[in-house]
Order: structure tokens, then C-alpha cells, then sequence
């Protein structure tokens, strides 16, 4: 039996059509005029969900079909909508970009899993009656698709904008929803990893303010609604059944500036399998948080604050010992930077990190590795027994340099498509720390594994 839950898909064109802007516009001026957003992003990202989290007021959901099985993302996605109004789902890349890598990963498969109709954002600057010709494309490139509107992106003039709708109403039949003009202060800014983070971004509130001003005025936000309302009831809306655990130990979970990339499900799962989350800031806090059974340093940017996260000395010694006592640490990408004995940032200069890596870790402009891995483990560790197959992404500027002789790796990787991609992480007694992001709700029995070991330190008198 399904459900109503109003939703629509903002997909780009390509990428940097402007989709981010639009989508996250889209939620703000929602919310703006009374609606509960719930805000979605297709893929493994964990920037745009910032913003969509700061202009709804609801934290943002990663749908991925690599990172969780297909037929699991409409009950996730349908736990998040509860309660709200509509759901807004930011597309990725291109429409149908990724469909290679398998069902659910592209914006134009997850649309599909869920029922959606979709809003094409398309990149108007130098597009007169082409325009035309390209949305015909998609609107018949997969007639399983609902293509519900147009909203043209970085357009010249309401001349401009005259005709683009004509050529496209007339050519194609689409409805040209909106047409955003080009306007230099809606553009956020971006670095290595893409968009700057809407936690280091100082007038994060005052931006969304004026990008939901700015798309109120551009864009038929009730032909969005109308989008949304016209979604048919979602089927296969429902979860597998979990442990949903009492809070029997207790997670300190770092999260400020450096480490903020979680995804909300995987937090969730640990909850549900009776892990209380604790919050801390390795920037700020001295010490870890009192009666702790487990460490979790996820990523973010640690390379951005290596000044700050070395000179805090008591913070990278409080994490040593727990290392030493047998405290359960998972670290994720930054987390592994963390963890090291040394890090060179992009400038060259070098940093101690905590230690307990035995690696020293070298930023480069140059992109080390990005994309999706099935990773297999190599040995027993606080999640999962030697031979589980995980999947997972990684995207890293940093390399680690090759540590001592019988060190004991964390997993073999392989691409999406297949190829081998070498060895990654590392298994140093009860902490696991490797570049791969994993998602806990596409692989729940990970979270159970992290509760188990939290639960076993306990019991031998941990914390």
C-alpha cells in the first residue's frame, strides 16, 4: 500500500547548469511562504544537504542506489518526508548521468524509484531556439519520465526570456516554468571539493534569504507545487525491520567546522541499533565527552583547520588514549587525515595529527581518487569480519604514504565498472580509519557491528 507524499526532482541539464541554486532558491521561497520542505540529494554529496538543511530548517537526505540498495531508497526517503509539506530531491550531474553505474544512481533512475516528476534546470546563457531542440531531447530521451517543467538558468534579459519560452512552449510542449536571471551574487563559492560548505560560509542565512528572494521572483513556485502534488502515491515505502535498541552506549561523534560530512540515515541506524550520540568538536573541546564507548570522525575539512586541530594538543592526546584503551574508533576520510602522525596541507606546511596512523598524509592540487568502490575487507574489524563486500565512494586531494611493513589494511577496492583500485584504510586493533564514506542504512549490520564493539569495551570496563 502506498502513500502521498508530494515530491518533485530539480535535475540539471548538465553539471553546473545551476541546479544547486535553483533547488536550494526552490526550498527556501517554499518555506518562506508557510510549507514544510523536506529537502533530498541524489548521490553521495554532503554540501549541497547544508544548504538545503539552512533553508528549510529540516535536515537534508542523500538518496544513492550504490551507496543503498534501490529498493530500500523509497523508504528512506519516505521516513524523512513525514511531516512535511512537499519534498524538493536536487538532482546530480546531469539527468542521466551515472545510469552505467546501475539502477537508482542517476537523478533520471532515482526519479523513477520514487514516481517523481522532474524540473529541468538548463543553462540559458547563449541559448536562443536551441533551447528548444535540447529540452525535446530529454523530455523524449526516456518517456518513463516525467518532465513537468523547464526553469531556464542564467538568462540575459526578460527579452531573452520571452523567447526561450516561446521556442520551448511552442517546439517542445514543456512548460517554462521560470527563468532565473544572471546575477553574480547568487553563485556560491567553491574549492577543492566542490561548494564551500554552508558551515564556513559567514553569511550563509543572508545568502539564503536573498537566493529564495530572487527565485520567489523568477520562478512559478505554484507550478512547482502543483508538480509535487501531482506525484502518484509512493509504493514500496517501506523499511526493513531494525533493532530500534534502547541507548545502551554511548558514541562521541565529532562535528563542527572540520568534521560535518555524516549522512543523517547512518547516523539514524546507529541510533537504532542503541547507540546514544554524543557531540564534540576536536577544534574547540579539550577533552573528549565523559562516559564515551566509541569514537566516530567523520569527514569534512580538516585541511582547512590544521592550525587549529594541531595546537589543540589535549584533544589529539584524549583521542591516543582512547586508541590505547581499546576504545572502538571509526575514522572516515578527514577522520583518517585526524589520525595520522603528520599532515601537509596545500601550502607545504606540516602538521601533527593524533598519531595513531602510522602514515604521513600530503595534500595536492591534483585529484587522488573520486568515484564509486566496492570494497572488500581484508581483515576483522569494529564493523564487519574479513570477506564482507561494502559499498562505498571515496573523493580525496590527499595521498598517505606507504606505512610500515605488515601493517594491516582495511579493504581491497575495486571501480564500479569493476577494475582494480588497489588497498585502502587501515585495522590498528579497534580502530578502523580509511578514505571510503559508507552509509550505515545500506549496510545495517555495520551499525550493529560498531554498537557490538562499543558494547564489548564496555563490559570489559571501558569508560
Amino acid at each position: 500500500m502506498g502513500a502521498d507524499y508530494p515530491r518533485v526532482v530539480i535535475a540539471g541539464a548538465h553539471s553546473s547548469a545551476g541546479k544547486t541554486t535553483v533547488a536550494t532558491g526552490i526550498m527556501a521561497a517554499l518555506t518562506r511562504r508557510g510549507y514544510c520542505v523536506q529537502g533530498y540529494k541524489v548521490g553521495p554529496d554532503y554540501i549541497d544537504p547544508g544548504y538545503h538543511a539552512a533553508a528549510t530548517g529540516r535536515p537534508a537526505r542523500n538518496l544513492d542506489g550504490w551507496l543503498v540498495p534501490p529498493s530500500v531508497l523509497p523508504g528512506l526517503f519516505a521516513r524523512a518526508a513525514r511531516g512535511a509539506d512537499l519534498a524538493v530531491i536536487e538532482g546530480v550531474m546531469g539527468l542521466f548521468d551515472g545510469e552505467a553505474c546501475g539502477e537508482g544512481i542517476s537523478t533520471a533512475g532515482v526519479a523513477k524509484l520514487l514516481d517523481a516528476p522532474v524540473v529541468l534546470v538548463v543553462d540559458g546563457s547563449g541559448l536562443a531556439e536551441s533551447a528548444a531542440a535540447l529540452v525535446w531531447g530529454y523530455k523524449n530521451f526516456d518517456p518513463r519520465l516525467n518532465l513537468a517543467g523547464v526553469i531556464f538558468n542564467r538568462v540575459g534579459s526578460s527579452s531573452h526570456a520571452g523567447l526561450l519560452k516561446k521556442a520551448v512552449e511552442e517546439k517542445t510542449g514543456v512548460k517554462v516554468i521560470g527563468c532565473l536571471p544572471r546575477e553574480e551574487g547568487l553563485n556560491l563559492p567553491e574549492r577543492h571539493l566542490g561548494l564551500l560548505p554552508a558551515t564556513e560560509k559567514k553569511d550563509t542565512r543572508d545568502y539564503i534569504c536573498r537566493l529564495g528572494e530572487a527565485v520567489a521572483r523568477s520562478v512559478d513556485l505554484e507550478e512547482i507545487v502543483r508538480a509535487a502534488k501531482s506525484a502518484p502515491r509512493l509504493a514500496g515505502s517501506g523499511l526493513p525491520a531494525g533493532a530500534d535498541g534502547r541507548p545502551g552506549v554511548r558514541l562521541a561523534v565529532a562535528w563542527d567546522a572540520a568534521f560535518h560530512f555524516y549522512y543523517r540515515d547512518s547516523l539514524e541506524e546507529l541510533e537504532r541499533y542503541g547507540a546514544e550520540l554524543v557531540y564534540f568538536s576536536p577544534l574547540r573541546d579539550r577533552a573528549l565527552p565523559p562516559g564515551v564507548h566509541g569514537l566516530y570522525l567523520g569527514g569534512g575539512f580538516p585541511e582547512s583547520f590544521l592550525e587549529e586541530l594541531a595546537a589543540n594538543e589535549k584533544m589529539r592526546e584524549e583521542i591516543w588514549a582512547a586508541h590505547r584503551r581499546g576504545m572502538p574508533i571509526y575514522a572516515e576520510c578527514g577522520g583518517l587525515l585526524y589520525l595520522a602522525e603528520e599532515i601537509e596541507g596545500f601550502d607545504g606546511r606540516r602538521f601533527w595529527g593524533a598519531g595513531i596512523v602510522p602514515v604521513k598524509v600530503r595534500f595536492s592540487k591534483k585529484l587522488a581518487a573520486l568515484g564509486y568502490a566496492r570494497a572488500r575487507v581484508l581483515n576483522d574489524n569494529i564493523l564487519a569480519p574479513k570477506g564482507r563486500v561494502l559499498n562505498g565512494h571515496v573523493f580525496h586531494y590527499s595521498v598517505c604514504s606507504e606505512p610500515p611493513p605488515r601493517t594491516p589494511r582495511a579493504y581491497s577496492l575495486e571501480r564500479a565498472g569493476g577494475e582494480e583500485w588497489g588497498t585502502d584504510g587501515f585495522v590498528l586493533g579497534n580502530t578502523l580509519a580509511s578514505y571510503l564514506h559508507l552509509n550505515f542504512a545500506g549496510c545495517p549490520d555495520l551499525a550493529a557491528g560498531l554498537v557490538a564493539s562499543m558494547q564489548r569495551y564496555k563490559e570489559a570496563g571501558g569508560a
